[in-house]
């Protein structure tokens, strides 16, 4: 383009030859005058192009910046190719996923943590979208990020994050903070194992017969009359890693809240008077059968007291102080000091009844079941598998009516507890194996079932005789239960 410009002028100056005006030997001072004036046209028009490419080179760069900020952060080019998914809401912030996986910390951070955020979390306004996941049957709320999307074909990461930040670095170590999650699902994270089935109202009940817990709450206060306050709440307390039950029993239910606490631990909790009232109508329909029943049944009469107010009156209140003198383990020591008079309420007598659904077992299961592998080195290497279920003494009947419903299994019965255990291979694969494929326990057991399957395939196939085959069990064996707690 400057050739042209170039022979343009130099044609306008009616010289001999286009190029020749540079080797004349001499020039008249008219020539030389303009033999200058067109060195300042090359040099201005110079500058000039040079300054429009910069700008049409910052355009294009700035409009691709807001396509994927990403790029803004020294992330990939190739994060171009996502996806971008719409956003929800009229006040959606700029959060940034940056992720520095195999390359800078083996895996140390989880996928969709974001360590990079531009606003105050508590300014954040509308955190609501949904998004189907590929493969997991489920739709999901989600914090959505600003460039987020989903590249086709791929499972790995969910939509917060660019399919390509896998690869990408963070330079600035102290970057590495860490905020909080902000997908329901988070795929290659334990606690939040996704159920296959929706939690169904047997599985809640047997699962609530072995972690649930019946509370009657009793505080010194001066904001009533008689200087006492009480209330009532149903508790469930899990292990962080099994929050995604706590999740599902709160979406079946839609009452209660659920609070993660430092130490590492989950509880889920219905205190409210009318969210209470939901949790009676479920366990009246689908009654509790262990000997938890009678704690529930205090409950209950404690809430009807509650719910009509005469727990502000003395009368009234002793009442409660009496049902909370039978459930659980009594009075604690600060209200058997205070009330030294108060007569323990009768505790209800409950019958066992026949196992009412194969759902109620693997709630159960998923509370109180242990899938366990079993590797004995003398005389010779032998591979066992056992299947545990554990509950209090006091349920010994129901472990017999257990132990008939299976059709397998024995009992063991010390001081404290009473156990069902199944360690024959065929009543395994017969019974105990065909059950839990078509009522599958939930949360991080379904894990432990998982690995215990394998094993029993193996076994089933004769490969726990050879050397290669108990290898493989061991390593199996070695992230089952504690080896995956402790992970």
């Amino acid at each position: 383009m400057l050739l042209l410009i170039n022979h343009f002028v130099l044609l306008n100056l009616d010289a001999p030859s286009p190029w020749g005006i540079y080797f004349q030997d001499s020039a008249t001072p008219q020539m030389e005058g303009l033999i200058e004036l067109h060195d300042n046209i090359m040099y201005y028009l110079v500058i000039v192009l040079f300054a429009v490419g910069w700008i049409l080179f910052s355009i294009v760069w700035n409009y691709i910046g807001t396509k994927s900020p990403e790029m803004w952060s020294g992330k990939s080019l190739l994060s171009i190719w996502v996806l971008t998914l719409p956003n929800y809401g009229e006040l959606l912030k700029l959060l940034i996923p940056s992720i520095s996986r195999k390359t800078n910390c083996g895996w140390s951070n989880y996928s969709g943590k974001v360590i990079s955020q531009e606003i105050c979390e508590n300014k954040m306004d509308n955190r609501v979208s949904k998004s189907i996941v590929r493969l997991i049957p489920a739709i999901v709320k989600e914090q959505r990020v600003d460039g987020n999307g989903l590249v086709e074909n791929s499972t790995n990461l969910r939509c917060t994050l660019s399919d390509f930040e896998r690869n990408s670095n963070i330079n600035i170590q102290s970057n590495r903070v860490f905020k909080r999650f902000y997908s329901s699902i988070i795929t290659n994270k334990p606690d939040f194992i996704h159920t296959e089935s929706p939690i169904g109202p047997w599985f809640l009940t047997g699962f609530s017969d072995g972690e649930g817990s019946f509370i009657i709450y009793i505080q010194k206060t001066n904001n009533t009359k008689i200087g006492w306050a009480s209330w009532v709440a149903f508790e469930i307390n899990l292990d962080g890693k099994d929050l995604s039950i706590l999740k599902d029993i709160k979406s079946y239910l839609r009452v209660g809240k659920i609070n993660q606490k430092s130490n590492g631990t989950c509880v889920y909790y219905v205190r409210a008077l009318g969210e209470i009232a939901t949790l009676i109508d479920h366990f009246d329909k689908y009654p509790l059968i262990t000997k938890k029943r009678a704690d529930y049944l205090l409950f209950k009469s404690a809430y009807e007291i509650i719910k009509n107010k005469q727990h502000l009156t003395e009368e009234g209140f002793n009442k409660i102080l009496a049902l909370r003198a039978s459930i659980n383990k009594g009075l604690p020591e600060a209200l058997k000091e205070a009330f030294p008079n108060i007569t323990p309420a009768e505790r209800p007598i409950v019958k066992n009844e026949n196992i009412p659904d194969p759902n109620w077992i693997s709630g159960f299961t998923t509370a109180e079941g242990n899938f366990l592998v079993r590797i004995l080195d003398k005389p010779k290497t032998q591979v066992i598998l056992r299947f545990k279920l554990t509950q209090h003494i006091r349920d010994e009947e129901l472990f017999s009516l257990l132990t008939d419903y299976l059709d397998c299994g024995k009992i063991y019965v010390d001081e404290r507890s009473v156990s069902l255990i199944v360690t024959k291979f065929s009543d395994l694969s017969e019974k105990i194996v065909p059950l839990f494929d078509k009522y599958p326990v939930q949360g991080l057991k379904r894990l432990n079932y998982a690995d215990f399957v394998k094993v029993w395939q193996l076994m089933k196939n004769r490969l726990h005789l050879t050397t290669d085959g108990v290898k493989l069990i061991r390593k199996i064996k070695s992230g089952m239960n504690f080896g995956r707690i402790l992970k």
